[in-house]
């Protein structure tokens, strides 16, 4: 473990490597916002749609400046393990008071009341704390790089004040997550992960091979340990919401014929298959390839 002042001249130094990182942790922050709008469905019954806003290199001060974000704001410091660097949050007041009224049984395809600034409580800063801790979850799980740093929330409030014994010149790569529809969006939620934190992230330069050489293969052995989620599908479904909640315990789902199994890596398909069982469990047998377009 580093001592505070190595620790305080390394967050000072500008961060050249911060935009390598960018692309990766544009995916993570995807990642989150699609996890915790299952966990919203999860827990409120209702969609809340939540998707990637931005995703910037920037400072602690950048994020904290944020006028929007000032009035009615929760703002919060959480801490990376075992780097023990800060990073911090913020999430707006019109987010938060349109999401705690979901949870507590508003309908969100209704106009919801006209957001006035007032004073956040403390049942208000528990959920805020919730729906925070969802994101740092999400991001700790699907972080591409083992092992994943942890990140736990320190301090929460309704002023920047709880940043201000950190370095406003910090680098930082903050994430906002859009909540609501896009045509009536509800608000943002920030988090700004410490750059150092995200430095193992760098996707490596590819070598430039001259024209002459035929062979343009490169060496990716360095991309081989990133760990990769494969999905075997088995069939799909679309509903309407009041059907999805209205189903109950012992109902079926028709989802087809179940003879061929899609493979997919990325959200693309790049296996088809059969359906079986091996060893007492459910197994997909490889039979080829899906034809290109």
């Amino acid at each position: 473990m580093m001592d505070s002042e190595s620790q305080s001249a390394l967050l000072v130094q500008p961060d050249r490597e911060s935009a390598g990182t960018l692309p990766v942790m544009e995916d993570l922050f995807r990642s989150a916002a699609r996890d915790v709008r299952t966990r919203l469905v999860n827990r409120a019954g209702a969609d809340v749609q939540v998707r990637l806003g931005l995703a910037q290199v920037t400072t602690i001060a950048g994020v904290i400046d944020d006028t929007d974000a000032r009035d009615g704001g929760v703002f919060g410091l959480f801490r990376s393990h075992p780097s023990g660097l800060p990073g911090i949050f913020v999430v707006q007041g019109r987010l938060l008071a349109r999401v705690v009224g979901i949870l507590l049984g508003e309908d969100p395809t209704k106009p919801p009341p006209p957001y006035r600034i007032r004073a956040v409580t403390q049942v208000e800063l528990r959920f805020a704390k919730r729906i925070v801790q969802d994101v740092l979850e999400s991001l700790q799980n699907a972080w591409p790089v083992l092992p994943a740093p942890t990140m736990e929330i320190e301090a929460i409030g309704t002023g920047p004040r709880l940043t201000s014994s950190l370095t406003p010149t910090t680098p930082v790569i903050a994430g906002s997550l859009d909540f609501g529809s896009p045509d009536s969006p509800y608000g943002l939620l920030t988090v700004a992960i410490p750059a150092q934190v995200a430095r193992d992230l760098k996707i490596p330069k590819m070598a430039i091979i001259p024209r002459a050489v035929r062979d343009r293969r490169y060496n990716a052995d360095r991309l081989m340990p990133l760990p990769l989620d494969a999905v075997a599908e088995l069939g799909r479904t679309r509903m309407k919401l009041k059907d999805l909640k209205a189903l109950h315990v012992g109902q079926e789902l028709t989802l087809g014929s179940g003879r061929e199994v899609e493979v997919k890596v990325g959200g693309k398909v790049v296996f088809l298959g059969e359906p079986g069982h091996q060893g007492g469990k459910h197994s997909v047998r490889l039979t080829g390839r899906p034809a290109e377009d």
